[in-house]
């Protein structure tokens, strides 16, 4: 197959899916590869478009979404299968291509759940979210920003105005950060961003989701941080398959099944109407929506 005819290819896969290119981290990767037309990657582009094809075919099932957050997982499990074999990815670390596939996962399955409810919201992948807004009284009156790019994130569209001014104003329910490989040094990072976001939103989720951990949870407590949930896809740590005394797992459908309920509670609790002080009383509990 000819370079022109894979991006047609690729251009048709998404026009058909209906899902917009800023859900999608990995397709930009891959249709970036090809726009290169290195002859000496053809037949193995070709393989990989061919693997990638099918993990957009996996048709969303709302009312069963352990079937649909399994086969989901199937089919992105055996593209990263093939690309994890030595050779089979020609691409530089620094291309982002192979660590560009866990959050395209993330952000399809973030994608078709709230397409479905028809919440008002949008998912978008590489989104850079406002951590903390500053005033000035410069130029009669002012607002900055400043932002953090996060890997996948549902937001709700706003705007805020100042003197006359609007500005956008995305407001995050969930957010997942998405990692190959989860070490400390990650953590204190995401830390450290965590609690700036939840100052400004503090009822923002925020999810770490890793395929790998390169430390022992058991040491240490993040149970404390402004981390709601840390997600080790393939229950393993780097170094045994570095080292080889144990193969490579796959991603457990479980888990990603997990993350997409636990964006389903997020975005079931944003919309109930909070309960007032009279009927609040009655269980002595004032703060909460129950």
């Amino acid at each position: 197959m000819k370079f022109d005819e894979m991006i047609s290819q690729l251009l048709t896969l998404n026009d058909d899916r209906g899902i917009p290119d800023s859900v999608l981290p990995h397709y930009s990767k891959l249709l970036g590869q090809l726009q290169k037309k290195d002859s000496t990657k053809c037949r193995l582009l070709e393989d990989i478009l061919m693997l990638y094809h099918q993990t957009r075919l996996v048709p969303f099932e709302p009312e069963n979404l352990v079937s649909y957050t399994k086969a989901i997982t199937h089919v992105f499990n055996t593209y990263m299968d093939f690309l994890f074999i030595p050779g089979n990815n020609p691409f530089s670390a620094t291309s982002d291509f192979a660590p560009s596939i866990l959050s395209e996962m993330i952000s399809i399955v973030f994608w078709e759940i709230v397409n479905t409810r028809h919440f008002g919201l949008e998912v978008s992948a590489q989104k850079d979210l406002p951590l903390l807004c500053v005033f000035s009284i410069s130029s009669g009156g002012s607002i900055r920003f400043k932002k953090k790019r996060v890997d996948v994130a549902v937001v709700k569209p706003c705007s805020l105005e100042l003197n006359g001014i609007s500005t956008e104003l995305t407001i995050p329910l969930v957010v997942a950060e998405c990692k190959t490989n989860l070490d400390k040094n990650m953590i204190s990072g995401i830390e450290h961003s965590v609690s700036d976001l939840k100052k400004t939103f503090p009822e923002c989720k925020y999810f770490v989701v890793a395929e790998l951990s390169d430390f022992d949870f058991k040491k240490t407590n993040y149970a404390s941080s402004g981390i709601d949930e840390m997600y080790i896809l393939r229950k393993q740590k780097r170094n045994d398959i570095k080292n080889r005394k144990l193969p490579r797992k796959s991603i457990n459908p479980e888990l990603i099944h997990g993350i997409a309920t636990e964006l389903i509670a997020t975005i079931t609790a944003a919309n109930l109407k909070p309960v007032d002080l009279v009927t609040r009383m009655q269980s002595g509990k004032l703060i909460g929506r129950i």
